[in-house]
């Protein structure tokens, strides 16, 4: 298979950047991320991207994705172990949660931790 060149056209890649690729209902067109229509130049260029634009565009989305979801991830399990942690500091683990856990209440943070470890628990 021979080799080709590929090229990323800047205005039409910077406009796939902000693309919701769902129709707009009142225009018929794509829209922003923001909600805003685009307008029929908008759509006219998007329609022009090449196969190289939109393939890096979507490697483009999976990177933005993916590090979405390691802030969320972080974010909801800082939430869902601040009860636990009397004195937040650098070297605090999940280990530190499970042995200085409160007897009343470890069941969900071992639960948790099966889940992050790849594990199912057991029902006692």
């Amino acid at each position: 298979m021979p080799e080709t060149d590929t090229y990323l056209r800047a205005d039409i890649f910077t406009l796939l950047i902000d693309t919701d690729f769902r129709l707009h209902p009142d225009t018929g067109t794509f829209s922003h991320y923001d909600g805003r229509p685009f307008t029929d130049e908008e759509q006219a260029t998007v329609l022009l991207a090449n196969r190289d634009e939109l393939e890096a565009i979507l490697e483009v989305r999976l990177l933005i994705d993916t590090e979405i979801q390691k802030k969320v991830g972080t974010a909801g399990l800082n939430i869902v172990l601040a009860p636990y942690d009397d004195q937040p500091d650098e070297d605090f683990t999940l280990g530190n949660v499970l042995t200085d856990r409160p007897q009343e209440g470890p069941s969900d943070i071992e639960r948790l931790a099966y889940v992050m470890n790849g594990f199912v628990p057991h029902k006692q």
